[in-house]
């Protein structure tokens, strides 16, 4: 694994605390890196939306902000109930498959993060990506995955944030993904639309009575 890879998951984990600084010395002992590569890990990463650049300071970890968070939500909604439009019209049965099953898999790890976060967020947070992204798979637009995916990233730190003060939110999470997808295989837009925002309209409402605006 790379130090770009090491330092994003760690991020995305929630290892750093939000609105911390992300400072060079701290780093290079932490990661065992250069001064050069872990600057070129964290300019990436700033250009992906997941830390902020700060000009002469340097680096920090995103901290809670409830407008950044409605527009995430907001945007993301637009980008999966669009792909999912499309990939409703263009999806084969090989589509479907392939959401059901990683569908499958999400539900299996969803049950396995109950019973503890650390040993399985990464593997979580791959499934539940692939899940969302299989539903969008069939939109036909390469440009629209790869926004969806950086949309989903930035997204997954609100997660985590949520998960570190509350915990993972086990059956409910469980459900709406259920509903998401028996919406999907019937080709029912407005259901699938209306599960998608219950699934992020939801987790919302929860993160921001335990969260603090900044």
């Amino acid at each position: 694994m790379t130090l770009y890879e090491s330092l994003r998951n760690d991020i995305l984990m929630g290892e750093f605390e939000p609105g911390s600084r992300l400072r060079i010395e701290s780093l290079k002992e932490k990661y065992g890196s250069g001064v050069n590569l872990i600057r070129e890990s964290l300019t990436r990463l700033s250009s992906e939306g997941l830390i902020v650049a700060e000009g002469q300071k340097g680096f920090s970890v995103l901290n809670y902000s409830s407008k950044r968070m409605e527009e995430l939500t907001r945007f993301r909604i637009l980008v999966e109930s669009d792909g999912a439009k499309a990939s409703f019209a263009n999806g084969d049965m090989e589509w479907e498959s392939n959401l059901v099953a990683a569908h499958h898999k999400l539900e299996h790890v969803e049950s396995k993060m109950r019973e503890s976060v650390d040993d399985n967020f990464l593997i979580w947070h791959r499934c539940d990506y692939e899940f969302h992204a299989a539903l969008i798979a069939a939109c036909g637009s390469d440009l629209h995955k790869h926004y969806h995916k950086q949309i989903y990233d930035q997204f997954r730190q609100f997660v985590m944030m949520d998960i570190r003060a509350n915990g993972f939110r086990g059956i409910h999470i469980i459900d709406e993904h259920a509903d998401i997808m028996d919406a999907a295989l019937k080709r029912d837009l407005t259901a699938c639309v209306t599960a998608i925002k219950q699934h992020l309209e939801g987790f919302v409402s929860r993160i921001s009575q335990s969260h603090p605006d900044n």
